[in-house]
């Protein structure tokens, strides 16, 4: 459920998805993309104790704060931190990149009110690059997919997925599988 790389998921659906379609590969932004905002929460959450420290370094007085104002900056405070890990799990877990048996679905969530998909056939990809670039993304082996579509299609993007190679390679394959199936069917031998 909350795996950044899964083949043949079960019990998984998206919008728009044909009864008949089945999903093959379910991605998301690696787990250590959520680095930045994970470390942000924390030091907003543990701020509130190192204040006094800091504070008494400064030879800053407490008492001449009044109480209620210092229990509004907590609560701003908490509130802040929930809010950051409430949208950065949110846009973590939301922003999913699907390869169906026919389909390329790049669901991204922007907000509670706003996600934008774009969907090509498997049938009009032409090219797959990955790229790889970076100490962490050579490290934890993420990065990015592109995936060039034929006509008037969108090209689509996949960003900072695990084993970025793999997938490229998988979604062409499966493209030629298509291709094959294609062929197969208009050329028959006399």
């Amino acid at each position: 459920m909350f795996s950044s790389y899964t083949k043949f998921p079960t019990n998984c659906r998206f919008e728009g998805q044909d009864a008949d379609e089945k999903i093959l590969l379910l991605l998301r932004a690696h787990p250590i993309t959520n680095l930045s905002w994970i470390i942000a929460a924390v030091l907003l959450f543990l701020g509130p104790f190192f204040v006094p420290i800091f504070a008494g370094l400064l030879n800053f007085n407490f008492s001449i704060i009044p109480q209620t104002f210092a229990i509004v900056f907590l609560i701003i405070n908490y509130l802040l931190v929930l809010i950051i890990v409430f949208e950065g799990f949110l846009h973590w877990y939301f922003n999913v990149y699907i390869v169906t048996e026919k389909n390329i679905v790049d669901i991204d969530f922007h907000s509670l009110l706003f996600k934008n998909i774009d969907v090509a056939p498997l049938r009009n990809i032409e090219d797959t690059s990955s790229s790889m670039g970076g100490i962490l993304n050579s490290i934890f082996h993420y990065g990015n997919v592109f995936i060039q579509t034929a006509g008037a299609t969108k090209n689509i993007d996949f960003h900072s997925v695990p084993r970025p190679h793999h997938v490229a390679d998988f979604i062409l394959d499966e493209a030629h599988k298509i291709y094959g199936r294609g062929r197969d069917a208009y050329h028959h031998p006399d």
